[in-house]
Formats: structure tokens, C-alpha cells, sequence
């Protein structure tokens, strides 16, 4: 079987969608698949990169195409490209920014179609539409409707053959626009290297891993921590920082510092140290709203990591009614539940077991039912 993978750019470490496609296809290239990487809009390209790309010891033919390329160049050359491999089936990897810088790909599904002729499709949407927020601006909710039109005739051109997305929020949103998705959970882009570590009884090691959105109250964490030291005297409580975490990594440093917090700013690191931290954590602490948190690949690393979380995040809530169900191991901030979080979900009963493996099987489980 031959599967050609779609997405916006493949800079190693720059592009989370990018780094979960190299993944995948590595893992469905060692259980002998045969698997090509395109990326149609890599932005952080000026010219065409033709090569193989090495990713888990594999090697994945891979064409990246630079976003300042005209359309009419990057669909030629991706022809050729797809012509050339001949692939059973494209999994199209959704992003709507990936494709323009608005959000709003207009011509996408036709160059696809142009691209791929009537090979079958299977989507992941990593992402959907804006206006799903309480809090969305008005542009924001024509923004919104204008990309659902998009995604509506995306599904339809290209005859999706099998609709895929992550989130359980996302999955009940494509129901009610008349789709038949089915979910794939996202696996970490962070292999675990598995060098765990005695957590010492006298330590409660906090970690937030990746980008840090705005919006979250640490102040009032920041607080409630400061109680629980002075409740706990022997407890030393610490925040670690790791990974590309935008502007709001020194704000949060700021804050916990002057609480007299240890803060340990590590900033962008390899996978192996990103991994090392993880396992020498004891809890971690996530900034996405709880509804968008299975979007999530530092909340994947996280939990694969063996690692409870506290959803830290601004007010999101869905403009409709929709109960959704927690997963394991995770629990939203509220002012004053932080040390019944720390007594009621456990680091040793988490079990978090879906790894690459375990998604690259049920990716191909979806595709030969179809």
C-alpha cells in the first residue's frame, strides 16, 4: 500500500502538525507501508527541497514546496511529485492556517483535486473553525462561517473517503455538519526515553511544556501554591518552563519568582532533555482550554510521560451544549482545588497507552475498512 501524506511545512521542530506527520509515517514505514511526505505550503522554505527525509531511523521521500511559490507553480510541481509515487490513498493533514495565512484556503480543494486526480482521501483535521467560543468576536464568527463553507466543500470535492480528527469537541462539530468522522488521538512528538527518576516525598515538580497562552490566572495559582508551601513547610514546590513557549514563558516566570517559587526557565531543548524533564516531573501543567485539550501534542507528551495535568487556561466555552469526557489523568484549574488535584490524580494509575504505534495501527485500521 502506498499513502501520501499532505501538510502545510515540514521544518523539523517549528510546525506541530510537521512533526506529528514525520512521525506517523515513519511508524507506518516500519510496519511496511510505503509513505511520501508533501508539504504544500512550507513557510519556511524560498525554494523547492526534493530529498529524503530521515526521521526515527527511516527514510521518507518528502518534497517541500515554498509558500511564495505561485499556486499555479506549487500545483505543477506537486503533480509531478504525486504522479511519480502513484499513492492508493492522500491523507490530507488540516490545518486551515496552514494553507493561508488568513485561514481561509479558498482554492485548496481545487488544487487538490487538480493535484491528486480521483485518488481516495482521508482527512485529518487538526483543526476546524473559529466562532465555536462563547468569548469569539464577531470577525471571528464570519471568519468562522466562512471556513466551515470551506471545509463543507473540501469533504465534498475531493469524495473524502474517511473523515479523522482528534478532539471530541471537533468530532461533534463535523456530526453536526453531516460528516461520519471517526477519532485518532494524537500521540507525543517527544519519544519517551524512559529514564525515570525517584520522585523524593519532599517535592512537588511542576512542568509546562510548549507554547503558553495568554489569558491563564497564574497569578491565582501562584497564590494557592504559596498556601499549600506555607500548610506544607517541608514541600518544596517548583516550576520548571521547557520548550518554545512564546512571550507569556517570562510573565509566568515573573509571577511564581516573585511568590518565591523556584522557577526553572529551560527555553527550546532536545528531545531527549525535553523527555528527561518530563520523567523528572511530578505534575504538568497545561495553558489549553480544557475543551481543545486533546489538540493538544505537548498535553500527548505529557500524559505519555506519565504525567497528570492541571488545565491552566482562560475561560472557552462552546457556544452549544456539549458534555464532554474528560480523559484520564486530567483536571480543570479552579481557585482552590490545586492541592486536591495533587491528592486525587495519581502519577502511578495514569497508564496513558497511545503512542505512535497504537495510532499508526488504528490510522490503517480506518483505511483498510474503507
Amino acid at each position: 500500500m502506498k499513502i501520501m501524506f499532505i501538510c502545510g511545512s515540514l521544518e523539523p521542530g517549528k510546525d506541530g502538525v510537521g512533526d506529528y506527520t514525520r512521525r506517523l509515517c515513519a511508524e507506518l514505514a516500519k510496519q511496511g507501508v510505503l509513505v511520501s511526505m508533501l508539504a504544500y505550503n512550507d513557510k519556511h522554505l524560498t525554494e523547492t527541497v526534493d530529498k529524503h527525509r530521515i526521521s526515527e531511523n527511516t527514510k521518507i521521500p518528502c518534497l517541500r514546496l515554498p509558500h511564495t511559490y505561485s499556486s499555479k507553480l506549487r500545483c505543477e510541481a506537486a503533480k509531478l511529485w504525486v504522479d511519480d509515487f502513484n499513492p492508493d490513498w492522500v491523507s490530507l493533514q488540516f490545518v486551515p492556517y496552514s494553507y493561508h495565512d488568513k485561514g481561509i484556503p479558498f482554492r485548496l480543494a481545487s488544487q487538490l483535486k487538480m493535484i491528486c486526480g480521483t485518488r481516495k482521501f482521508q482527512v485529518m483535521f487538526h483543526e476546524l473553525w473559529l466562532g465555536m467560543n462563547k468569548q469569539d468576536s464577531f470577525k471571528q464568527k464570519i471568519i468562522g462561517v466562512i471556513q466551515k463553507k470551506i471545509i463543507t466543500n473540501l469533504i465534498t470535492s475531493l469524495n473524502v473517503k474517511i473523515v479523522n480528527t482528534q478532539s471530541q469537541l471537533y468530532n461533534y462539530m463535523l456530526q453536526n455538519n453531516g460528516n461520519n468522522p471517526k477519532l485518532l488521538p494524537l500521540f507525543s512528538n517527544i519519544p519517551n526515553v524512559e529514564t525515570k527518576t525517584q520522585t523524593k516525598n519532599n517535592n512537588t515538580r511542576l512542568v509546562v511544556f510548549g507554547g503558553v497562552r495568554e489569558g491563564a490566572p497564574k497569578e491565582e495559582l501562584a497564590n494557592e501554591i504559596v498556601n499549600f508551601i506555607n500548610n506544607h513547610p517541608n514541600n518544596i514546590v517548583s516550576l520548571t518552563l521547557v520548550g518554545k513557549s512564546g512571550k507569556e514563558q517570562q510573565n509566568w516566570a515573573d509571577t511564581f519568582k516573585s511568590k518565591n517559587i523556584e522557577v526553572y526557565v529551560i527555553g527550546e531543548a532536545s528531545e531527549f532533555e525535553v523527555s528527561r524533564i518530563l520523567n523528572e516531573s511530578d505534575y504538568g501543567i497545561a495553558t489549553t482550554p480544557l475543551y481543545l485539550i486533546e489538540k493538544s501534542g505537548t498535553v500527548a507528551a505529557m500524559l505519555e510521560h506519565n504525567l497528570p495535568i492541571l488545565v491552566v487556561a482562560k475561560q472557552w466555552k462552546p457556544i452549544f451544549n456539549f458534555n464532554m469526557q474528560i480523559p484520564n489523568g486530567i483536571m480543570e484549574y479552579k481557585t482552590g482545588n490545586f492541592e486536591t488535584f495533587l491528592n486525587s490524580v495519581k502519577k502511578d494509575g495514569l497508564n496513558y497507552n497511545r503512542g505512535v504505534t497504537f495510532v499508526a495501527e488504528r490510522f490503517l485500521s480506518f483505511i483498510n475498512a474503507s
